[in-house]
């Protein structure tokens, strides 16, 4: 399951938390100071040899072609998940090229927000007699501001709308990647399963007529052992003649 996920994260499908990623690190041959070692126990000359050094024996289940990994899926899946949201409102700005303003729409939206008590109206003129009353600024720099922000942040949106649809459609195509090699590993496992259960179905069919093959022999032996046995007997009884007539005078 961890291969899984990290496979998943190099794609740039999820992305790993902390933990996993400290557990990912700690997992790899790497971290543990060298090579895994094989799980089965027992002395390596018991185990069968490889395919490549065996004779193509074709009732031999082990000298089947192995099964070719499925094509790895390379479709770049865009940016990370982190990188659609939260992105700083002056570097959307600053991309953007909207200038300085003498008196920001944030500003303005500030000292709006101080004067809520008031109704709309009275609020307005409030604002009119402070831009009256100061040089430095004026309403229409708050105005233009506000503006160039609105269509800088409006733009962003189309270009992150189409993010997002130039990553479905590679996510599409990673996805179709993955099931035409689920497709092809499922196909070549089904096919060596066909041939296992007919390569099973010859040796039983050749177990038993060894079997039989064996036995037979085995009754044949007895049979000509039994016809021996008679024969020496009836030699044995002839020749008996000699000491039964002889051997007492």
């Amino acid at each position: 399951m961890k291969g899984f996920l990290n496979l998943l994260a190099k794609a740039r499908l999820i992305e790993l938390s902390d933990e996993e990623r400290a557990l990912a690190e700690a997992g790899s041959p790497a971290a543990t100071g060298g090579t895994p070692t094989p799980a089965t126990a027992g002395n390596a000359s018991d185990l069968p040899p490889p395919a490549a050094s065996r004779p193509a024996d074709p009732d031999d289940p082990l000298a089947l072609p192995p099964l070719a990994p499925p094509p790895v899926a390379t479709a770049d899946t865009g940016q990370a998940t982190d990188d659609f949201e939260g992105v700083a409102l002056t570097d959307i700005f600053a991309a953007a090229g909207v200038a300085d303003s003498p008196y920001p729409a944030e500003k303005l939206l500030r000292l709006l927000a101080g004067l809520r008590a008031m109704d709309a109206a009275t609020r307005k003129a409030a604002v009119l007699a402070m831009d009256a009353a100061d040089d430095n600024w004026q309403i229409a720099d708050s105005v233009s501001d506000a503006e160039q922000k609105i269509a800088a942040l409006e733009a962003y949106k189309h270009q992150l709308t189409a993010q997002i649809d130039n990553r479905a459609l590679q996510t599409g195509e990673l996805v179709n990647q993955i099931k035409t090699a689920l497709d092809q590993s499922t196909a070549a496992i089904r096919k060596q399963i066909s041939e296992l259960e007919q390569l099973l179905e010859r040796e039983v069919t050749r177990a038993a007529q060894e079997t039989t093959s064996v036995e037979a022999g085995l009754r044949q032996a007895r049979e000509a052992a039994a016809r021996e046995t008679r024969r020496l007997d009836a030699e044995i009884e002839r020749l008996r003649e000699i000491p039964a007539t002889f051997k007492a005078a």
